[in-house]
């Protein structure tokens, strides 16, 4: 080949697009989001603003940041009730303030633990009853804790390989609901497993649908509830340096399957049984160092509606978002902005498998908490979530929609 010849096929090979075939680099980010003690906590409404009084575990904001040498993502979990839109919003700012962050997706999901801080909600009334008195200063410090976060994972970058995983844990949870009956949820968990090159682990995100509620209204000890034990009985099993990390899911009406102890005895036990299931999963799934990632975000608005009790929220306009991140065309995780009635986990799955994906969990609570989002004829029957749905009686529905519409952007179906 003449050298002109070699010098074009260079900059040709140079020139074509990488189509997700990058090697990957993965970091890890924490922080501690634990306000003052006499801080409310939030998520109880007979704590009646009061502080609480100490701290079991600490509160923390986890993050994962993922390049694969075309997209950015930081993954963030947060032990909180549920980070507004607005807090998100400002989080994702201040992200992209740092120049070599500024195309980085965020993504921050909270627990839902209901002894985690609270002084959040700047909304009248609704606000001080599920939170205590707002505090624009312990706002401020959840805000900057989980830029911190995320900004020490893209500094703690290297080089890694994932893969995603599925299984079940068997009886670690309940349905609550009165109207209908006798459903039972589904016991699905999703895993990410982040090695190090060498295979020894680096991170692990685990996607489970449940509230974080085994800790009663009468505990006034700041914590995460079973969410903070899974977390340490996966570091006893994988290693005390590796990132352990909690995405809810669609948690409607789920709660835990109590084991005949109270307190944090039931909240070691069973989050010692959700790493159980966690680890076997990550034993069972393979790791590449190459990642393919897609992403789409919906952006919309909405007028928020009394509930079927009548309550509102002051606001003429609440905007939010959803988003669909898929992983090698074939796994897809939903952003749900609120509290997803468990009743739609299962359908949003068969629309996935009718797309041709092999699975579709759900992230519950990211990026957004706004509330229950609930099937129609939820609120036509006054179930207890219908009693903080502001979206209106058919959101459910038009929340389903969106979910779907953003699955079909990238259906491996399409691909074929």
């Amino acid at each position: 080949m003449k050298p002109i010849a070699r010098y074009l096929l260079l900059l040709l090979i140079i020139a074509l697009p990488n189509f997700g075939n990058a090697t990957i680099n993965v970091g890890v980010g924490k922080t501690n989001i634990t306000p003052p003690i006499g801080t409310p906590s939030a998520g109880y409404t007979d704590r009646n603003g009061e502080g609480m009084q100490g701290v079991h575990d600490p509160l923390l904001a986890i993050a994962l940041f993922i390049d694969n040498g075309e997209k950015q993502l930081a993954l963030c979990s947060v032990d909180h009730l549920g980070f507004t839109y607005e807090m998100v919003q400002e989080i994702t700012q201040k992200v992209h303030a740092h120049p070599e962050l500024q195309g980085c997706e965020i993504f921050v999901a909270s627990s839902h633990t209901h002894s985690g801080g609270g002084a959040h909600l700047n909304i009248p009334l609704v606000g001080a009853s599920l939170a205590g008195t707002y505090s624009p200063q312990t706002t401020e410090f959840y805000i900057d804790q989980t830029v911190e976060a995320i900004c020490q994972a893209y500094h703690h970058q290297v080089p890694a390989k994932l893969g995603i995983g599925y299984g079940k844990a068997k009886d670690l949870s309940q349905y609550r609901g009165l109207w209908p009956k006798n459903i039972v949820p589904l016991d699905d968990v999703s895993v990410i497993k982040v090695t190090h090159l060498d295979d020894t682990p680096l991170a692990v995100l685990f996607n489970y649908p449940m509230h974080p509620i085994v800790l009663k209204s009468q505990s006034r000890l700041f914590s995460a509830d079973f969410v903070g034990y899974a977390r340490n009985h996966l570091l006893s099993s994988l290693g005390s340096n590796v990132c352990s990390i909690y995405f809810n899911g669609a948690q409607g009406d789920i709660i835990p399957a109590v084991f005949n102890e109270n307190g944090f005895d039931a909240c070691s036990t069973l989050g010692r049984s959700l790493a159980e299931t966690v680890k076997k999963i990550w034993d069972e799934t393979p790791t590449d160092d190459s990642l393919q990632i897609s992403t789409q975000k919906d952006s919309y608005a909405f007028k928020p509606q009394a509930t079927p009790f009548g309550l509102a929220l002051p606001l003429d306009v609440y905007k939010s978002e959803m988003n669909v991140i898929v992983f090698n065309q074939t796994h897809a995780f939903i952003t749900v902005p609120g509290e997803l009635s468990c009743l739609y986990d299962q359908s949003l799955k068969d629309i996935g498998n009718r797309l041709g994906y092999s699975h579709v969990s759900i992230f519950g609570l990211t990026n957004d908490a706004h509330g229950y989002i609930i099937l129609p004829e939820s609120w036509q029957h006054k179930t207890y979530e219908s009693g903080l749905s502001f979206g209106g009686e058919d959101y459910g529905n038009m929340t389903e929609k969106r979910a779907e519409t953003l699955l079909k952007v990238f259906s491996p179906q399409s691909f074929n």
